[in-house]
């Protein structure tokens, strides 16, 4: 069966929040609905049951193929086993998305980013984001209030849309599923930690993909628009403990690309903090 995109979203009910992830996750899926496209791979990562989890989403209409064993492995593992069901069940996809739960979409947000990627020689494109304190990543310095109920979400998100294309990246993010393919995806080998620097070793693949010569970097595509609450999560460094997932993933990058890695993240990530960090990272290595 041939089907143009699939989405992908890891789902996790913290037990001690489990009435608030609910209502978190029936606003993220019925936006859903609203997609071009309604067919998700869900990642199980706990704490309801696989039955209980498909009981809960025949609530919508999606599609949606539930994975996983309840078990939180970590943002790698996750997301992988989520591309391998497709590639193995579903070889003929084009395009493979990444969704959060803390996510709110418009009508046919995939639209512009599948019209985009379709005509152009790129192999993935991030979609515009507003987070929880109503800021566009990447774009302006505006601040926007944010709509109290989903039903204004539609016309709010769409009067957020505009024909620029910036580099950067977030999610959610739509990938050529072959390409995504031939890079590996996510290496779990590597980065061991639950989660942190999963992306970078991402987007160096695509970079080694396309060869320095193209000099390819990541974009965000904002003729869409999405409601991401929480994104760019890893500026805030007292979210992690810097001797547990983000240590462990960091040591695993440079373990998988070294310095040169390194390096070229500078050219590949767009943001201050960033280029800092791992230009610190350098220094270090070179002491």
């Amino acid at each position: 069966m041939k089907l143009k995109l699939i989405h992908t979203l890891l789902f996790l009910l913290r037990p001690e929040k489990k009435s608030e992830d609910i209502k978190l996750a029936e606003k993220n899926l019925k936006s859903l609905e609203k997609s071009s496209f309604r067919t998700l791979v869900v990642y199980n990562q706990g704490s309801l049951s696989n039955v209980e989890l498909e009981d809960f989403l025949r609530q919508f209409d999606l599609e949606c193929i539930v994975i996983g064993s309840a078990v939180n492995v970590g943002i790698n593992v996750s997301r992988q086993q989520c591309f391998q069901y497709i590639w193995d069940n579903y070889p003929d996809t084009e395009f493979i998305s990444e969704l959060h739960m803390d996510m709110i979409f418009t009508h046919h947000w995939e639209d512009a980013i599948l019209d985009f990627l379709s005509n152009n020689d790129e192999p993935m494109m991030s979609v515009g984001i507003v987070n929880k304190r109503g800021e566009l990543p990447y774009l302006e310095d505006t601040k926007y209030v944010i709509p109290s109920s989903l039903e204004e979400y539609d016309s709010f998100l769409s009067g957020l849309c505009c024909d620029k294309i910036v580099h950067g990246f977030t999610h959610p993010c739509i990938h050529k599923a072959k390409i995504l393919k031939e890079i590996g995806g996510y290496d779990a080998r590597f980065l061991n930690g639950k989660q942190s620097f999963e992306d970078d070793s991402l987007l160096l693949g695509y970079f080694y993909y396309y060869g320095t010569k193209k000099n390819w970097y990541p974009k965000i595509n904002y003729n869409s628009v999405v409601y991401h609450a929480i994104a760019l999560q890893r500026l805030d460094l007292q979210r992690y403990d810097l001797h547990d997932n983000f240590s462990i993933n960091l040591n695993g990058l440079i373990k998988q690309y070294g310095a040169m890695g390194l390096k070229n993240l500078i050219h590949l990530r767009n943001s201050a903090w960033h280029k800092d960090f791992f230009q610190s990272k350098i220094n270090e290595m070179l002491k």
